[in-house]
């Protein structure tokens, strides 16, 4: 036999050996299952029984209930009534207190306002007076930091323009035929002019 067949009858025979277990467990699941369902209509009858026991105890105790529910309504009502004058009569010097103490409270309202925005001001004032002293000082370092590179600036251009004046010297006494250089009155005018 080939090595394909051999190789087809091992195959042939892990899937026989597969079906084989698939089929036992299913069979196993059915069992389990008929089980658990006879359990549940049991279950399920026995449920029924207990609610048409407690159906019966909730009818009865229904109608008890609106048999004494009528007589406490008949004496809320009563109550009621009596409650309802005294109410309309506090209800006026309610709303005649509640319309002062709104008042009352709105004029709090604004004084709080206008004091916290006072004291908003007051510190936004001291805020902007204290920028603006830091802002001065910083002006005036920053002008004397200008001031003395300007200086330092034309110190060097005047020393660019010995130098150039002494090469152009030494140049001119070595006999070189090199180009003369720009004169010092070419260059751009300096920042601080």
């Amino acid at each position: 036999m080939s090595t394909a067949g051999k190789v087809l009858t091992v195959l042939i025979l892990l899937v026989m050996m597969a079906w084989i277990v698939m089929l036992s467990a299913v069979t196993q699941l059915n069992v389990n299952w008929q089980t658990r369902i006879a359990k549940a209509e049991k279950d399920l009858e026995s449920a029924k029984t207990r609610l048409a026991d407690n159906t019966a105890k909730a009818l009865d105790l229904t109608d008890k209930t609106r048999a004494e529910q009528a007589a406490k309504d008949l004496d809320l009502r009563e109550i009621q009534g009596r409650t309802a004058a005294a109410e309309a009569r506090q209800s006026s010097k309610t709303e005649d207190l509640t319309r002062v103490q709104i008042q009352a409270a709105a004029y709090q309202a604004a004084l709080q306002r206008a004091e916290v925005n006072l004291a908003t001001r007051t510190a936004e004032k001291a805020k902007t007076q204290e920028d603006l002293a830091a802002k001065k000082v910083e002006i005036a370092k920053k002008q004397d930091e200008n001031n003395q590179l300007r200086d330092q600036l034309a110190k060097l251009q005047d020393d660019f323009k010995r130098l150039l004046t002494n090469n152009a010297k030494q140049l001119d006494k070595d006999g070189n035929d090199r180009p003369t250089p720009r004169s010092a009155s070419d260059r751009r005018p300096s920042p601080s002019s």
